[in-house]
């Protein structure tokens, strides 16, 4: 009995494992890495959590954006601190647009206030240097 018990959690757990790890690495579903967007605006809302940290931004035009990009300890690495990416802060944006049309990105280059350009995305080359 204890080894059918093994045998089956492990079956499960194989049958399962495909569709966990979709549900993280869905990158290429969800965003078109053949485009660029650029935007800039203001942030409006944060949320600085693992796996990934999102925030919105309001562009000049009103329009909202929702950003993913790195974990919080990869945006850290690469200088982004929350006091960068807080409420009220404005930047530049480039990254990888929605492909379902929607206002969202995967921000790939930041372009400060102080005019640094920190690139996010590992593999990305600077973008306005």
């Amino acid at each position: 009995m204890r080894r059918f018990s093994r045998q089956a959690s492990l079956l499960l757990g194989l049958l399962l494992a495909p569709w966990i790890a979709f549900g993280h690495h869905t990158f290429g579903y969800t965003y078109n890495t053949n485009q660029t967007a650029e935007i800039e605006g203001e942030v409006i809302g944060v949320q600085w959590e693992n796996p990934h940290i999102s925030f919105s931004m309001r562009t000049d035009d009103g329009v909202v954006w929702t950003i993913e990009s790195n974990s919080p300890n990869g945006m850290e690495r690469r200088t982004i601190s929350r006091e960068v990416i807080s409420v009220g802060n404005r930047f530049r944006l480039a990254g990888f647009p929605a492909r379902d049309g929607s206002n969202g990105m995967h921000a790939s280059n930041i372009l400060l206030a102080d005019g640094r350009e920190v690139v996010l995305r590992p593999g990305s080359e600077p973008r306005w240097e």
